[in-house]
């Protein structure tokens, strides 16, 4: 065999997982960094603000309505979504802007790998912002009355387990979103307010297509919530009857399986397009 006939030479597979590994690593200090994570702190603190005033009235307002006003309603409905837009569009984008995609690029590691390891360090950030988001809430809405032990913290485990949840979904559709069209904010915000917003209350067979209804179906089953706040759930988001409500495992498998699907089809789109970048130093 001459020179020319000999296969090329095959990185080995654990200097890729290494070079994900750091990647993956990278990526956590980028989202845990810089303007983004201020704002959306501030835009956490806003309710939980909101919440320590209106318990300290003379007439306070009840942890109950509080809950389903800020916890119920505010995060996975706004605060949820708006997180995973804001960090999960630029995946790409932020790279291209900084110009360091082209250091990507010349690695030997397949592109879908590192789009796939971006946006699941994505989801993972994402997810712990929500989560925390989520526990000072809660703090700030029954830290000192007698339930906060007994029925508030429980439940904030499940709303947690939730909203993390919701965070795989919502950033899969976002990074697909940051590929589509250069204006995926703008989009974006139009797709959580009319999809995830108003489709999702509208009582039709089309409303389980967005990732609210799975996450309201798990939160009507893994909350444990309080008899007369759970009816007013069910007549808020238009869901009577429970039993006609997937299951929580099949709510878990639908939101999962929509994530990878459209990671999967996020990759495929990243590995076959094309980028006009250039490094720092370049004209």
């Amino acid at each position: 065999m001459t020179a020319a006939e000999a296969p090329p030479p095959r990185r080995a597979r654990h200097a890729d997982w290494s070079a994900l590994g750091a990647l993956f690593e990278l990526t956590i200090r980028q989202h845990t960094h810089g303007r983004r994570l201020l704002v959306l702190g501030l835009l956490y603190l806003i309710p939980c603000a909101l919440a320590v005033v209106l318990r300290s009235l003379a007439r306070p307002a009840s942890g109950e309505a509080l809950e389903f006003a800020l916890v119920l309603t505010l995060v996975p409905h706004g605060l949820a979504p708006l997180t995973a837009l804001l960090y999960a569009a630029g995946v790409v984008s932020d790279e291209v802007e900084e110009q360091t995609l082209t250091y990507l690029l010349l690695r030997s590691v397949p592109r879908w790998e590192l789009f796939l390891t971006k946006l699941v360090a994505t989801m993972c950030a994402t997810a712990l912002l929500v989560s925390a988001g989520v526990l000072a809430l809660y703090a700030a809405i029954y830290a000192g009355s007698p339930q906060f032990w007994t029925g508030a913290l429980p439940r904030a485990g499940g709303a947690v387990a939730v909203a993390a949840l919701a965070q795989v979904g919502y950033c899969a559709l976002f990074g697909l979103l940051g590929l589509v069209t250069g204006r995926s904010l703008l989009v974006g915000v139009g797709y959580i307010v009319l999809v995830e917003g108003v489709l999702a209350n509208l009582d039709f067979v089309g409303r389980t297509l967005t990732v609210v209804y799975y996450v309201r179906a798990l939160t009507l089953r893994w909350l444990d919530l309080p008899a007369e706040q759970l009816r007013d759930c069910q007549e808020a988001w238009s869901m009577p009857d429970l039993q006609a409500l997937p299951s929580a495992g099949r709510c878990v498998l639908v939101v999962l399986g929509l994530g990878a699907a459209v990671s999967a089809l996020s990759a495929l789109w990243f590995a076959r397009s094309e980028y006009r970048v250039k490094t720092p130093g370049s004209d």
